[in-house]
């Protein structure tokens, strides 16, 4: 990894900056997102935030979520940036849908992330597979740049940290996360307003996603997994920011919940022939590896890949490389 003094100094250096959202996206990225905004402009630096997909409504109450300019990245004119800071970024392809998207020679690239499949794409790298979230590891670089963390950027990253843990249950958990969520709460993180908002305010239609997750939901062996229809999301009107959150929450919290099951896959029809596979998994086996190979990404218990393809191909298909996980 790069120090963390030569990425401060490459920041600092940064008049105007570039900080996007990857697709989808979930609490850390949102989180470790304006927690940097907040440090940023306490720099006097000029920034812009973007995100190809909605903000999820459960992260609405984060100060500076209005900030998030809602687009394509790749239809922004790169040339005005001088720095671009990926933030949980497994890779370069989640910032855009975009097939031509490429990355400006002349552009400073700076890669803070946690995903044990990212290739260090960036010209400064400060990747860590072994933290939970990207943002304890942003949390670990404002300390060691003496930054000072106030109570919004402590609620940002403790939203980060709270919800790519699944408050705290995933394996992933270890124990400097509990340390630092004492010392966010200690730097004036509501824990309350952050836990409400997460876990405990989903909108109305989250119980039809969640009931048709579980009509739908098969086993086999120590795999239990479920799949969404287009034809049913388009039923029932549902957004991909009410959609992505929820199958999220269901995958975690439901199928990998039950016992006897040592994984969970969950199939969305998000588009004609455009899959959408989520894959979870307890300690002890490996899903990061089907995940890369399937041109996705990930961490070892927890990662995704999007598939050309039919449902039902694509389920056969994922199925059997997990069985060959689960033998």
């Amino acid at each position: 990894m790069d120090s963390p003094r030569n990425i401060l100094r490459t920041i600092k250096a940064a008049k105007y900056i570039l900080v996007p959202l990857h697709l989808r996206p979930d609490g850390d990225s949102v989180g470790s997102v304006l927690g940097c905004y907040h440090f940023l402009r306490g720099l006097g630096k000029k920034v812009v935030l973007v995100s190809a997909d909605p903000i999820p409504e459960s992260f609405e109450f984060l100060t500076g979520v209005k900030r998030v300019r809602i687009g394509d990245p790749a239809k922004l004119d790169l040339s005005r940036f001088d720095l671009l800071l990926f933030l949980d970024h497994a890779e370069t392809g989640r910032l855009s849908r975009s097939e031509t998207f490429s990355l400006p020679s002349r552009m400073v690239v700076v890669n803070i992330d946690h995903h044990v499949t990212n290739a260090n794409f960036g010209d400064l790298n400060y990747v860590d597979p072994a933290s939970p979230s990207t943002a304890e590891i942003l949390f670990d670089l404002l300390r060691r740049w003496k930054a000072r963390i106030t109570p919004t950027i402590a609620d940002c990253l403790l939203t980060g940290i709270y919800t790519d843990t699944g408050g705290f249950l995933y394996s992933s958990t270890i124990p400097s996360t509990f340390t630092k969520t004492s010392q966010l709460l200690r730097l004036g993180a509501d824990r309350e307003k952050v836990v409400e908002n997460s876990f405990r305010s989903w909108p109305p239609k989250t119980l039809a996603i969640w009931s048709l997750i579980l009509a739908n939901s098969r086993r086999s062996g120590r795999l239990l997994y479920s799949y969404l229809p287009l034809k049913e999301i388009q039923r029932l009107k549902i957004k991909l920011d009410e959609l992505s959150p929820a199958r999220s929450f269901a995958t975690n919290n439901l199928l990998l919940a039950m016992k006897g099951i040592k994984a969970a896959a969950m199939f969305t029809e998000e588009g004609h022939r455009l899959i959408r596979v989520s894959l979870r998994s307890k300690a002890g086996f490996n899903v990061a590896n089907i995940a890369k190979d399937m041109g996705g990404g990930g961490h070892v218990n927890a990662a995704a890949f999007d598939h050309q393809g039919s449902l039902k191909e694509t389920i056969s298909k994922t199925v059997k490389l997990l069985q060959r996980v689960l033998a």
